[in-house]
C-alpha cells in the first residue's frame, strides 16, 4: 500500500468517525426529553425544562404532593413543595396534559441535588477561621 493511499484511507476513517460522533451527539441533545432538577431538604423545589407548554406539573411522593404549576411557553416551570415534606420520602416530578387528563400523566426524568445552603463537613473545616489565610 502506498503512502498516499494509506493517508487517504486514514483520512476517510477519521472523518467518518467524527461525523458519526457528531450525529450521535446531536441526537442525544435534541431528543426533547423533559428534565427536572429537584433540590432542597426542608423546602423542596424543582425546576423543569423541556416540557410541553401549558402542561401541568407537580412534585409528588408517597402521601405528599405539591401544588400544580403550569408550564410556560419556553417549556419551563419552577415547583415548590411546602412544609408537608418531612424528608426521607422519595420524590418525583409528574406532568400531564390538562386536556387529556390522567391518560397523559408521566414522570419527568429528574436529578436530585441535595444542596440546602449548608456546606459539607469538609468545606466547613476548610472555611474555619483557624485555616483561613
Amino acid at each position: 500500500m502506498s503512502r498516499s493511499l494509506r493517508n487517504r484511507v486514514l483520512t476517510v476513517a477519521v472523518v467518518g468517525s467524527l461525523g458519526t460522533l457528531l450525529a450521535v451527539g446531536a441526537a442525544t441533545t435534541a431528543n426533547g426529553e423533559p428534565r427536572a432538577v429537584i433540590q432542597g431538604r426542608t423546602e423542596v423545589t424543582a425546576h423543569v425544562t423541556g416540557e410541553k407548554p401549558n402542561n401541568k406539573c407537580q412534585i409528588a411522593g408517597h402521601d405528599v404532593s405539591g401544588p400544580w404549576g403550569v408550564v410556560d411557553a419556553d417549556g419551563t416551570v419552577t415547583l415548590t413543595l411546602g412544609s408537608a415534606y418531612h424528608g426521607g420520602k422519595r420524590l418525583r416530578v409528574i406532568c400531564e396534559d390538562p386536556k387529556r387528563g390522567d391518560a397523559s400523566l408521566h414522570t419527568v426524568k429528574s436529578d436530585r441535588v441535595a444542596f440546602d445552603g449548608l456546606l459539607s463537613p469538609i468545606r466547613q473545616i476548610m472555611h474555619n477561621r483557624f485555616f483561613a489565610a
